[in-house]
């Protein structure tokens, strides 16, 4: 009995969620619009980054939905292991701020903090802080292998009815 109550309470909170965009098989856990990348220290090592645009993350205990797009900003510090692909990443993010394009960058699906075993059925949690709002970064995300993913690319990762999820909040 236990054991149908949170996959009957996650389908739940699925089909609750306002305008939620289900995604499966994209892998992709953050989609955006970057305006700003900025650094905590110039130079080839940077150690946090924050990055301003708008954002659709995971919508927590989901099972590949996303939240609608919001503004604001996201705050990451860099994490032990795997520094070399992460800062990788962040320099495609920089270099793609301010073009308009939506680009995916971080998995889905993670390791689940609460599972001995790290179980990766957890989807990606992470705050969209609004701007002017305190935040305190948090451990950045797995990135992928190749780096970000832009709209148009081919290749699987990136699912297309974001960019209309994206054109549908600009209006």
């Amino acid at each position: 009995m236990k054991s149908a109550i949170l996959p009957t309470l996650t389908g739940l909170f699925v089909l609750l969620a306002p305008h939620a965009l289900t995604a499966k098989g994209s892998g992709v856990g953050i989609h955006a619009v970057i305006d700003q990348v900025t650094f905590d220290q110039d130079g080839p090592s940077p150690n946090a980054i924050r990055i301003s645009g708008v954002f659709m993350v995971p919508v927590p205990m989901s099972s590949g939905a996303y939240q609608d797009p919001q503004r604001g900003f996201l705050y990451f510090r860099l994490a032990s292991g795997d520094e070399q692909a992460v800062r990788k990443e962040w320099k495609q993010l920089r270099a793609v701020a301010g073009t308009g394009r939506v680009v995916g960058f971080t998995f889905y699906w993670v390791p689940n903090p609460g599972d001995p075993g790290g179980n990766p059925h957890h989807a990606l949690e992470v705050s969209v802080h609004k701007n002017g709002e305190a935040a305190s970064p948090e451990d950045y995300p797995l990135p992928f292998p190749d780096g970000i993913v832009q709209s148009g690319e081919k290749g699987g990762h990136f699912d297309e009815r974001v960019v209309a999820e994206f054109q549908k909040a600009a209006k």
